[in-house]
């Protein structure tokens, strides 16, 4: 594919997903900062009850409009993918294939590291230990796309690493 072709697929991408999906983000963004530099610590001293209370409802909100953005979200990291791609992977000596598949696990590890920055403040009001069980699922998760991606990679690796 060319790179017009791959301009065109990504400007069709965000045509489809884009606005919706922009909009989808920066709600939940506003939401999170609200909640998280407002409302929750205003809550908070009140008495723990209506912290608790107040974490749940902003992080059901966050929840339900994180969660409404993210099949949006991931269909604009497949088809952005083709840009860093190019540009730093096939100049390494990786097919175009392999290339891509690496740079959207790049972008999806990021993406989930970003995203358990966000809910971590709710996680730590509600109870440490949450936050501390998400970050082992997030580690275990990431580690294993870490694994896929070596796979697809590791002859480019080895080759630029030994020349």
């Amino acid at each position: 594919m060319s790179t017009a072709e791959e301009i065109t697929n990504f400007k069709q991408a965000l045509r489809l997903y884009g606005a919706k999906t922009l909009h989808l983000l920066l709600s939940a963004m506003l939401i999170w900062l609200f909640g998280v530099l407002v409302f929750i610590p205003m809550a908070s001293s009140i008495g723990w009850n209506a912290e608790l209370v107040c974490t749940l409802i902003v992080l059901v909100a966050f929840t339900i409009l994180v969660s409404r953005a993210i099949s949006g979200f991931k269909n604009l990291i497949d088809t952005f993918s083709v840009f860093p791609a190019r540009k730093y992977l096939i100049k390494r000596g990786l097919a175009k294939e392999n290339a891509v598949a690496v740079s959207k696990q790049i972008l999806y590890m990021l993406s989930i590291v970003v995203l358990y920055l966000l809910y971590f403040p709710f996680l730590v009001r509600l109870h440490p230990a949450f936050s501390g069980i998400m970050l082992i699922l997030v580690v275990i998760f990431v580690f294993f796309l870490a694994l896929k991606t070596l796979r697809v990679s590791h002859r480019a690796i080895t080759t630029w690493l030994y020349s």
